[in-house]
């Protein structure tokens, strides 16, 4: 099936968003996936390590029957606004209106959206869900364990695959308990981010097995750290509870997750999340063993990997998706016809 490409801009609060709708040739209204991207100020094809992994998830969806919208985030590529100012609420507000959005145009069905988000997109399209139009929601290596045990156990793998000793992992740990407490206070990010830089400065001066101290190198990374520690969009993130947005999900799930995945660790995520969802009617939760972050498969699933695999996600895991979005259609289209019967 053949694929239209159409460029549009997408209102949204006090912005408008670049985006590539990509459509079926031929009569629509056609079932339509919205694409939602993780932390970060991403391009609508979610560049990361020369691969564009949201180009190739539209692409395969749109030759098998799919309208598929990516956008650039804001103040990205062709989006207007303020990307720094930009906060998790913002992002799901911004989901809400793009989803409105969709559901008026003249490709899309209404009744047959699904919002589609990888890492924290996933978890920002399950807290935008019940605000919208989407029938289904697809998180792809979404965040379903605490947030500060997240990104406590992604200091803890990075820093050891970089070679750091055991003495080193725990400093960084009790720096970040202390960063973490301060950014997720609801004080004035111009009050709190002098904090959260002296703290940072304090540790990385006493930092264990350090060659010599070099006082101008530390001043610059406390303040480059202490800038994304306190950026509205870190801050929100911890204060986020992924188990209460998850247990209000009143959508088709489906959750799925790398087993060597180091950004979001895949076994304990899809744990988490069945236990979440255990009273979910339509709640799937799926483990691909081989896998990481970006779905790639992989050999060690460390990020510098990436660049050198090849691009993902794998065609397995879309396979597993479109089976499952199949399934979600049918279901739905019985269930409408069953009502109107």
């Amino acid at each position: 099936m053949d694929a239209c490409s159409e460029e549009v801009r997408v209102p949204v609060a006090q912005a408008v968003l670049a985006g590539t709708l990509l459509a079926p040739a031929g009569a629509g209204p056609r079932p339509c996936l919205l694409l939602v991207s993780g932390s970060g100020a991403n391009d609508r094809d979610e560049t990361v390590c020369g691969h564009t992994p949201f180009r190739v998830i539209a692409e395969y969806f749109a030759v098998r029957g799919y309208v598929v919208l990516r956008c650039d985030d804001r103040g990205v590529g062709g989006s207007t606004g303020d990307a720094g100012e930009q906060d998790f609420a913002g992002s799901v507000a911004d989901v809400v209106a793009t989803c409105r959005w969709l559901a008026s145009h003249p490709a899309v069905d209404a009744e047959r959206i699904a919002l589609l988000g990888h890492s924290e997109g996933g978890l920002i399209a399950a807290a935008a869900a019940p605000q919208t139009e989407a029938s289904a929601v697809v998180m792809l290596a979404g965040p379903a364990v605490p947030i500060e045990w997240l990104l406590h156990e992604q200091a803890r793998t990075l820093s050891a695959e970089a070679g750091a000793t055991s003495a080193q992992i725990e400093h960084e740990r009790r720096m970040n308990e202390q960063v973490f407490a301060l950014a997720r206070s609801s004080r004035m990010s111009t009050a709190v981010l002098p904090e959260i830089e002296r703290v940072i400065r304090k540790y990385l001066r006493s930092w264990p097995d350090l060659p010599a101290v070099d006082e101008t190198a530390i001043d610059e990374n406390a303040r480059v750290m202490a800038g994304v520690v306190g950026a509205p969009a870190y801050r929100s993130l911890l204060r986020q509870k992924p188990a209460e947005i998850l247990g209000r999900l009143d959508r088709r799930l489906l959750a799925v997750y790398g087993g060597k995945d180091v950004q979001v660790p895949g076994a304990a995520n899809a744990d988490a999340c069945r236990r979440i969802t255990t009273d979910h009617r339509h709640a799937t939760v799926r483990l691909f063993p081989d896998h990481n972050h970006l779905f790639q498969r992989a050999g060690t699933g460390s990020i510098s990997e990436y660049e050198v695999l090849p691009p993902g996600p794998d065609t397995e895991v879309l396979r597993e998706v479109a089976d499952w979005l199949s399934t979600v259609d049918r279901f739905d289209r019985a269930a409408s016809c069953a009502t109107q019967g």
